[in-house]
């Protein structure tokens, strides 16, 4: 917490550190004590104007001490605060304020020297680019004013102030060559020669400061004094670095021997006075394609480099990496001179030992002799650059050694890295490349593709397979390419259908690209053969998920004892982009693209892959069964979200079993899993899997057991039911009535009994089935579980009301409530609220139905509820029409039949009568040009929308609120 106060106002408090540390207060020196406090001032101006965590200080300036304590600072802060306010009353302001555990100087910038310094330069910088010599002058002589010497001299063995004193050196020398350069222009020739002479004292390497000396000798009329500076540098290059001179000296020594006029005129730049048609071209490769889509990435980039100096952009191979670098760098400002031409590109694909990289970012920035990042950084220590290292995964340890040098010591210079995993340096800023999302993909595609066949058109008869193709190829840019290469040969429809074998297919890439790109394959390889066994070996296991996995699941596939025996392989997959994170999931999930798993599981031997695939059907049985008995609790809505992130390997394990031939597996897979299906929509395909499994497995059930098979076929008969066949739905019920009963599984039979007499009674109303129903309640109050009963009662009050008993059928839909809320079972709860809201209509009771209504939304809502949902809503349209709210009424039964139609489950199919007639009474309380209008709007609502109207629906009505909503 700051420390604050306010007795008098505060002394005025003046820091330097250019030239050693000092300080004063109302313009008096101030002794700032022993080694110790003089280096915790210099860690609290260094990190000026951010603040400090106590922890860093104690690193910072405690490092020698055995055990330091806060305490240790604490004292240290304290005497620090006496020396620079020997005045301050207790509880004053301080010049040092705190803040929870993290300090911070309290000052203005122009009260330490170095941030005045930084100031004035920026000021002169800035009034030399737009066109005012004089102002620029007069401020970089003002900031040259703040230089007393090296910066924190009393405590350079520091550590934490090295790259502050490297910063701060490097601005020094950038004022001093800008100073020189402006006189120069300037025609001040005489001050220009004095302050290039002592430049060459200060930094006799620099072949810039050369340049600047020999060009002011020659406009001063010495010739061959300019010449004889140019053998000197030649001499000691040669001596100390055994190099060559630059390019630019040795056109600057050219220029003089012919006597080139230009060279006594011209601008402060010297690049524009030196062969300034020779001077290099920023070395990028140029694009030959048009740039697609990437806005935000480009922003991203572009925001990453104002604030780090090493951004690294890593992603899987072929999604675009090195041509985002690029035209990140082609659209960064130009900078204020053409004194250091960039970025530099540095290819390092072709680079094969790590040893080498030093020396290959060397040659592409034209530097010799530098084959050490070492030497590299002595060499380019002064020079302001951006590079753009392109492909690094395969040399990283090259690579970030360099990085890690470069940033150190060189102030100037920035780095952006393309790798397919991080280079883990210090203040590295890594931003994840994802595939393009698939309007973006198919402009890709639609852009390549006009230009492999001449007139090509995105038009209504290629849109749907080129929309294949690219959601197929998981939106990544060079198989998109590689796919519209393919043009010249085979149709959209080919080449979409023709992705099954996607590696024979994208093989097509150019001959200029590098052989890694030419095919999808290779593009895969690359990163593969980068792998260490255990992780090549996860890879080629995890690969059997067809959508997105926990570790825990990696973990089962894979054969391991525990989750984090797989974290360390796991986590070098996500780090070289060929497994990505799912954002926000918890617990964490991962996703591997489709050519990455199509790829891994074709490296898999063929035993290798029945194991893996055994493997899976085991794990994804065993998640499924364990949530199974949760799903009619308290826990059903986190249960059955849980199911849903697995619904691709759900499938996944049914094709794979039936493969097998192990069908018995997929009714045990059912029997876990048929409520999920039945709650969330997945009706065809739980019946398709049900029925099929029954097909081909004959009694004895081959070890199917009778609660498994009595299970499955329950599952069966709810499915059946929701998809309007209530006959089907009682035969399967009523087999597994039988299963169960020859099992001795009384609970289950009589859970069973009561759903054959419910589809009955809706196939054939006979009197009998109220009895049917009253039986199979107390059976279940006898054997069955709580859940069990809930249903029992709901299902008696439904057909009670079938029979005309509306108090009877009442009594039992509100203990069924009751029940349900007793034990957890919401979905019965709200069945039987659904039926109490019809009841309460027929009846005119308008306010309990709203109540009934709002019941039974809350509980779906809160498990994610698909089918009674949609139930709910069409509901809900008649009591919109009986409360005078009929447009409304129809909006919704159009987002019923748009949104139900999109699972195959319509409620006026599951229940031809009721529902059926909910709908008449919309239609009969509005025109027809009215109604099909509410239908069409109510088409495009989601549902969030559709809750929003329901629940206006359902609340208590205002005066006119109907009427204003339905207008709408």
């Amino acid at each position: 917490m700051r420390e604050t106060g306010n007795d008098g106002a505060r002394p005025q408090v003046r820091l330097n550190v250019l030239g050693g540390l000092a300080a004063t207060v109302e313009g008096r020196p101030v002794d700032l004590g022993g080694l110790r406090q003089r280096s915790l001032l210099a860690a609290l101006v260094a990190a000026f104007p951010r603040e400090v965590s106590a922890d860093r200080l104690l690193e910072q300036v405690w490092h020698d001490a055995a055990e330091p304590s806060v305490s240790s600072l604490h004292f240290g802060v304290s005497k620090l605060r006496d020396r620079l306010e020997p005045d301050r009353r207790r509880g004053a302001a301080s010049v040092i304020v705190r803040k929870g555990a993290r300090y911070q100087l309290d000052l203005p910038a122009n009260a330490i020297d170095a941030h005045r310094f930084a100031a004035q330069l920026e000021i002169a910088e800035s009034a030399c680019a737009a066109g005012d010599s004089e102002a620029g002058l007069s401020a970089y002589e003002s900031a040259l004013a703040e230089w007393r010497g090296a910066p924190y001299a009393d405590v350079a063995d520091a550590d934490f102030v090295r790259p502050e004193i490297a910063r701060l050196t490097a601005l020094e020398l950038r004022a001093r060559k800008a100073l020189v350069e402006l006189r120069l222009g300037m025609g001040r020739v005489e001050a220009a020669l004095a302050d290039a002479d002592a430049l060459i004292s200060a930094h006799p390497l620099d072949e810039r400061v050369w340049e600047l000396a020999a060009l002011a000798r020659y406009r001063a009329g010495q010739q061959s004094e300019a010449l004889a500076a140019l053998r000197d540098i030649r001499r000691l290059l040669d001596t100390e670095l055994g190099l060559e001179p630059g390019v630019r000296l040795r056109e600057l020594e050219t220029a003089i021997l012919r006597h080139d006029e230009s060279l006594l005129r011209g601008p402060a730049t010297l690049a524009a006075v030196i062969a300034p048609a020779s001077a290099p071209a920023c070395p990028m490769p140029v694009p030959r394609t048009q740039f697609i889509g990437r806005a935000t990435e480009l922003d991203d980039v572009a925001g990453a480099l104002h604030t780090a100096r090493l951004v690294t952009l890593v992603g899987t191979g072929g999604v675009g990496k090195t041509r985002l670098a690029v035209e990140a760098c082609r659209r960064l400002p130009r900078a204020r001179t053409e004194a250091e031409p960039g970025p530099w590109w540095v290819d390092l694909a072709p680079v094969e030992s790590d040893a080498l990289v030093a020396a290959t970012v060397a040659a592409a920035l034209q530097v010799r002799g530098a084959s050490t990042p070492d030497r590299l950084a002595d060499i380019v220590a002064t020079r302001e650059c951006l590079l753009l290292l392109d492909n690094c995964e395969h040399v990283l340890d090259g690579v970030a050694d360099v990085a890690h040098t470069l940033l150190a010591r060189c102030p100037g210079v920035r780095i952006l890295a393309t790798s397919r995993e991080p280079l883990a340096v210090d203040g590295e800023r890594v931003l994840e490349i994802p595939p393009l999302d698939e309007a973006t993909a198919i402009d890709l595609f639609a852009a390549r593709a006009a230009g492999v066949i001449e007139g090509w058109a995105l038009d209504d008869r290629v849109r749907e397979p080129v929309r294949r193709i690219c959601a197929d190829l998981d939106g990544i840019p060079l198989a998109v390419e590689l796919a519209a290469a393919q043009l010249r040969m085979l149709s959209e429809q080919q080449i979409a259908d023709g992705l099954a074998d996607r590696f024979t297919l994208l093989a097509g890439g150019a001959r200029t690209a590098p052989p890694r790109q030419r095919r999808l394959a290779d593009t895969i390889d690359w990163s593969y053969r980068l792998l260490d066994p255990d992780e090549a070996r996860l890879l080629r296991d995890i690969a059997v998920f067809a959508g997105s996995f926990d570790i825990d699941a990696a973990a089962a596939v894979h054969g391991a004892a525990t989750p984090m025996a797989v974290l360390q392989p796991l986590t070098g997959l996500v780090r070289r982009s060929l497994l990505r994170v799912q954002p926000a999931s918890s617990p964490r999930r991962y996703r591997m693209l489709q050519s990455i798993r199509e790829f891994a599981l074709a490296h898999c031997e063929s035993d290798e892959l029945e194991r893996v695939r055994a493997a899976h059907r085991r794990c994804v049985l065993e998640r499924s069964r364990a949530v199974a008995d949760h799903l009619r609790d308290a826990r059903s809505a986190q249960l059955m979200d849980a199911l849903s992130a697995d619904v691709a390997e759900h499938r996944s394990a049914i094709v794979s079993a039936f493969g097998a031939g192990e069908p018995e597996y997929v009714l045990r897979l059912a029997a876990a899993l048929h409520w999920f299906w039945y709650r969330r929509g997945l009706i065809e395909e739980g019946i398709a899997a049900i029925t099929g499994a029954l097909a081909v497995t004959e009694p004895p059930w081959h070890g199917v057991d009778a609660a498994t098979l009595s299970h499955a076929l329950g599952g069966l008969g709810g499915l059946h039911y929701l998809s309007g066949d209530p006959r089907q739905g009682a035969a399967a019920t009523g087999r597994a009535t039988q299963v169960a009963v020859e099992a001795g599984d009384l609970d289950t039979a009589a859970w069973m009994r009561s759903w054959t007499t419910y589809m009955g009674a809706m196939v054939d109303p006979a009197p009998e089935a109220v009895a049917a129903a009253a039986s199979a309640v107390a059976g279940a109050r006898l054997d069955g579980r709580p859940w069990q009963l809930a249903e029992a009662l709901m299902i008696e009050g439904m057909i009670l009301r079938f029979a005309n008993r509306p108090d009877a059928a009442r009594a039992a839909l509100r203990e069924a409530v009751a029940v349900a809320e007793r034990c957890g079972h919401r979905w019965s709860g709200a069945s039987a609220s659904w039926t109490l809201a019809r009841c309460a209509l027929e009846a005119g009771e308008d306010a309990e139905a709203r109540t009934a209504l709002r019941t039974m939304q809350t509980a779906l809502e809160l498990d994610g509820d698909v089918t009674s949902w949609l139930v709910m809503v069409q509901s809900a349209a008649a009591l919109a029409a009986h409360s005078g709210r009929a447009a409304d009424g129809a909006r919704l039964l159009g987002a019923v039949r748009a949104l139900g139609g999109r699972i195959g489950f319509l409620p006026e199919v599951m229940d031809p009568v009721d529902a059926a007639r909910e709908a008449a009474a919309v239609r009969s309380a509005l025109p027809a040009t009215e109604f099909e209008a509410g239908l069409t709007a109510g088409a495009s609502m989601t549902r969030a929308e559709v809750n929003d109207l329901v629940s206006a629906i359902g609340a208590e009505p205002a005066s006119g609120a109907g009427r204003e909503l339905s207008s709408r």
